[in-house]
């Protein structure tokens, strides 16, 4: 296809048709600039527009491809369609081709990423190097349910464990904090991992129940039953004689986002804002004002 000879013969029959570039290019949907290109011979018709512009034009694809008209068709021109397809649609494969590679190999590193993330959360075949914890959710019901089995108030809280390499211990305590400061604190189960006849797996689940006991009376602090669970360990038991737990406690605070053991100050699982000294109830907070109380469970590792 001869782009000059070609855009010569499309200005004619538009003339002759009393179209303006604009009105033709509305009627194959293409823009005005697009039209203008074809007559200064600066590009071709896409091969798919040819029929129609034929069409519209009253010419037949062989005069448009040849650029003059009365011209038979022949094997040249044939030939010659053939050619200009293959120009026209070789960019487009291109592009599609590089958009499938591109698409391949970011769905090979997705799956990659996420294989590696399983391996190294469920085997060994992957260093850990940190104890990683994450808040497991519970439904309404699946509280509600916890209350009716336990019989009272109890809340359960879940936790997805990844324990870190060479771990020798984990712990949950209780830690009542006063005005900021750590007052007393409680171990409420835990479990030595260093054993050389056993090989603990590396994703566990944490489950603590906990449940505030005898905390109307005015004159004795209170008492808290719990139950912790961290696969094969389990323990149940009441911590006697809690200050501060004389009014009941309020849930202020518990871990959402996934949080990594902290060694020196472990990870907190969820605080409980108590009777303060001035007999109120304070949201926890990083500025913690005089007089304030509250319990926390932290996770440890060693």
């Amino acid at each position: 296809m001869d782009a000059l000879k070609t855009g010569g013969l499309i200005v004619q029959a538009r003339k002759e048709k009393e179209l303006t570039q604009k009105d033709l290019a509305e009627r194959l949907h293409v823009s005005a600039q697009a039209v203008s290109k074809w007559e200064r011979g600066l590009n071709c018709p896409d091969i798919a527009l040819l029929e129609p512009l034929a069409e519209v034009l009253e010419l037949t694809v062989t005069e448009l491809l040849s650029g003059q008209r009365g011209e038979e068709p022949h094997e040249e021109l044939v030939r010659d369609s053939l050619r200009v397809g293959e120009n026209q649609l070789r960019p487009k494969i291109k592009w599609w081709r590089g958009l499938f590679l591109l698409t391949a190999a970011l769905l090979l590193m997705l799956v990659l990423w996420l294989g590696c993330g399983w391996l190294q959360d469920n085997t060994r075949l992957l260093p850990q190097r940190e104890t990683v914890i994450t808040p497991v959710d519970i439904t309404d019901r699946e509280q509600i349910m916890v209350k009716v089995l336990s019989g009272g108030n109890s809340s359960l809280y879940l936790y997805d464990v990844v324990v870190q390499d060479g771990l020798s211990r984990w712990y949950v305590q209780m830690e009542l904090v006063v005005s900021g400061e750590v007052e007393q604190s409680w171990v409420l189960g835990g479990e030595g991992l260093e054993d050389s006849d056993w090989t603990y797996p590396r994703r566990q689940l944490l489950a603590l129940g906990v449940k505030p006991k005898d905390y109307n009376l005015d004159d004795s602090n209170g008492s808290l039953e719990y139950t912790l669970c961290f696969d094969s360990c389990t323990t149940s038991s009441t911590v006697e004689d809690i200050p501060h737990l004389t009014g009941g406690a309020v849930l202020n605070h518990e871990m959402r986002e996934k949080a990594v053991v902290d060694p020196e100050e472990g990870a907190i699982l969820l605080v409980w804002s108590v009777q303060g000294l001035d007999n109120y109830w304070h949201p926890w907070g990083t500025s913690l004002v005089e007089g304030t109380a509250f319990l926390v469970f932290r996770m440890y590792c060693e």
